[in-house]
């Protein structure tokens, strides 16, 4: 089981094409460095045949990850707040669909 992070968390959806590897453990490094505290880096979703990315962070507001993102000169392409859904609240939400 996983715990959610404290705070708001939102994600930062990217699109980086053609981008190794390195590239994006650059851009990542290079959002961190520029947060200046605002807000938590969680983790980092890859979907590579689609070259984006999903950010995910704890606090913060999204108008500031978006001057982050716009300060670690990382392009990205919204900024939606996020929830975490645990095994039991996904199977009651499945199961109130299948009635």
């Amino acid at each position: 089981m996983t715990t959610q992070p404290a705070g708001q968390l939102f994600l930062v959806e990217c699109y980086l094409p053609g981008a190794a590897a390195d590239e994006i453990a650059a851009a990542l490094s290079s959002v961190m460095a520029a947060d200046r505290g605002t807000a938590a880096f969680v983790c980092c979703l890859a979907i590579p045949g689609d070259d984006t990315y999903f950010c995910l962070f704890s606090g913060g507001t999204p108008d500031r990850l978006e001057l982050t993102f716009h300060r670690a000169g990382v392009p990205f392409e919204r900024i939606v707040e996020a929830r975490e859904v645990g095994v039991d609240a996904a199977g009651a939400a499945f199961a109130l669909q299948g009635e």
